[in-house]
């Protein structure tokens, strides 16, 4: 073999070889990139598949107003169904709310300003608007209370699915109610987003909160 052949040789492995190291590195970098694009799809929060819940209400405000659910068609709403002589698990969720609301505010202002906390009660008897607004400006200012007839709350529990019971307190010589306790997040066209328990934090909520709303704007 002659030393011009060896060198056209040398020189054809040689780029055989370049060839091989970049089809590696191109592959490797595709691969990378289709994992992050399939973790950043599946990171995007979606509306609970299949969940039929929520709908039109008809109620009255802290201020005595009727409102609606177009009232809120604008805005995102993180809902809680409870009472305002409930002894402990409503302070303590809407404490909940309060505080997932605080964190947006100062981690995100442009999701908390879609969103609006409602309290809506599952005692009308006694909870009258005035009882509400008292109620409500314990928690926070953007928070409002919802009551209504009878008739009113039970056509809204029923859209919400809530559970609610009256029981006699003997201890107090009158009455308490048991009811199931979920926070929801609704979308501003009522599809529901998520639904938080009793052992989910403030900060849980914020950040899962936070996660739909910018989702939905970019």
């Amino acid at each position: 073999m002659t030393p011009q052949t060896r060198t056209r040789f040398a020189r054809i492995a040689l780029f055989a070889i370049l060839a091989i190291w970049l089809g590696t590195v191109l592959a490797q970098r595709q691969k990378q990139e289709d994992s992050a694009a399939v973790s950043q799809k599946s990171e995007r929060p979606a509306p609970m598949a299949g969940a039929q819940l929520g709908g039109p209400f008809s109620l009255i405000d802290q201020d005595g107003k009727p409102v609606t659910q177009e009232n809120f068609a604008k805005d995102y709403k993180l809902i809680y169904f409870g009472f305002t002589y409930c002894p402990a698990i409503c302070p303590t969720e809407l404490q909940k709310v309060a505080r997932a609301m605080n964190e947006l505010e100062q981690e995100a202002p442009e999701a908390a300003a879609h969103l609006q906390p409602i309290f809506i009660s599952v005692d009308p008897e006694r909870d009258t608007p005035e009882v509400m607004k008292g109620y409500v400006q314990q928690f926070h200012p953007r928070l409002i209370g919802l009551t209504g007839s009878p008739e009113q709350v039970e056509a809204a529990k029923k859209a919400y699915r809530v559970f609610a019971k009256k029981v006699q307190d003997e201890t107090m010589n009158d009455y308490t109610v048991d009811h199931s306790s979920f926070i929801y997040l609704m979308s501003p066209d009522d599809q529901l987003l998520a639904m938080y328990r009793v052992n989910d934090n403030a900060e849980d909520l914020a950040g899962d909160i936070k996660k739909h709303i910018e989702a939905a704007q970019n």
